[in-house]
């Protein structure tokens, strides 16, 4: 068995194939699990923070069990892209928005 990794959706995973196999859709599935729709987050940030738990190789549970400084990382890494998308929001409504004189 050989690992393969894949994009699925904008989504990364990882799958174990048989040699000669390369239909990713055959493969034991090593993870990570679709978790975001249990969670109800909105894309684009449920594809970013499964992206970072794939990237830091938390695909299972196990992973999840014996590293949960890295979940942690990767929410917050996940929001921190999110934190910056507000805090440019903030400064292009403020140079719109005219003092009052």
């Amino acid at each position: 068995m050989k690992p393969v990794q894949f994009e699925k959706e904008g989504k990364k995973y990882s799958v174990a194939l048989p040699e000669g196999v390369d239909n990713v859709d055959l493969g034991i599935p090593l993870g990570p699990p679709n978790f975001t729709e249990e969670l109800e987050l909105p894309e684009p940030f449920a594809t970013r923070l499964h992206n970072q738990m794939f990237d830091r190789g938390l695909l299972s549970l196990d992973d999840l069990r014996r590293r949960p400084k890295e979940v942690q990382a990767a929410l917050q890494s996940a929001f921190k892209l999110d934190a910056a998308r507000i805090v440019n929001a903030y400064h292009e409504a403020e140079k719109e928005t005219l003092p009052f004189e």
